[in-house]
């Protein structure tokens, strides 16, 4: 059984979900590899929690030695694991009056460079194969709304039927509101030059979530640590978390000058 709640984006947002409720699902816990050696020793099977811990650490170790060797992994009727890249825009191969070619290497451009590093970011692409494909967990997947979800679709019912003199209605709806989370405070200088800096701030002992590829943030989203370093036009979306509530959406666009779009110019900085 899968549990949902419900978000909505901020009426501020400038984008077009603005004041929508969309669903996430509401995780319940990370399992890592002990905690899947444990479930795995309690089917009945003749490998003690410790074998199987040992198996399945070689397992990541070797899945990720052959995915940094060029190779794409499937692990049937779960996904196909691959390196893709981000790649930076070169305008030629070789700039003769700088004597640079292109090179198979990480990093940015320089401001004016027509070529030189020619990937920006490599990351780890996982496609759903087998029985975890969308048409298959679509015929499987059991949907709930966690208990919150439940409490605020009756108050929400309650209100529109019966008004505003219910003393049980006013009272279901300050305990809503008691339960909401601020959403996170985005700040930075827009427009720049060639960086900025970039802060996010939230409710005292929330986690705060963000993306900049113009998403919605989930509770999966990347987590918030220190300052974001923004090296071209990004649209940063991010919310608060705590004690599992989530905010309202925050949006804020950061634009760099001379950019014509709205790519994702992002460097973590690690």
């Amino acid at each position: 059984m899968i549990e949902l709640y419900l978000s909505k984006v901020t009426e501020s947002s400038e984008s077009e979900q603005a004041g929508k409720y969309y669903a996430r699902v509401s995780y319940k816990q990370t399992m890592g590899v002990q905690d899947m050696a444990h479930h795995m020793a309690e089917h009945n099977t003749m490998f003690s929690e410790g074998s199987i811990t040992g198996i399945l650490i070689d397992f990541v170790k070797c899945v990720r030695e052959m995915v940094l060797m060029g190779n794409t992994v499937k692990i049937d009727n779960l996904a196909i694991f691959k390196a893709t890249v981000e790649a930076n825009g070169l305008e030629t191969l070789y700039d003769a009056e700088n004597d640079k070619v292109a090179q198979a290497s990480i990093g940015n451009l320089a401001d004016g460079a027509k070529t030189g590093p020619a990937v920006k970011v490599i990351k780890l692409l996982a496609q759903s194969t087998g029985d975890f494909t969308r048409d298959e967990l679509k015929k499987d997947v059991k949907l709930s709304w966690t208990d919150k979800t439940k409490a605020e679709i009756a108050a929400a019912k309650g209100d529109s039927a019966g008004g505003s003199d219910s003393g049980s209605q006013q009272g279901g709806n300050s305990g809503s509101q008691a339960e909401s989370v601020d959403a996170p405070t985005i700040s930075g200088e827009t427009p720049f030059d060639n960086t900025t800096q970039v802060t996010l701030s939230g409710p005292e002992g929330a986690e705060i979530r963000y993306t900049v590829d113009g998403s919605t943030p989930t509770s999966e989203s990347s987590l918030y640590s220190e300052a974001l370093t923004l090296t071209d036009t990004v649209i940063v979306k991010a919310i608060a978390i705590k004690n599992g509530v989530s905010s309202e959406v925050a949006s804020k666009t950061f634009t760099k000058n001379g950019s014509g779009d709205n790519g994702g110019g992002f460097d973590t900085g690690s």
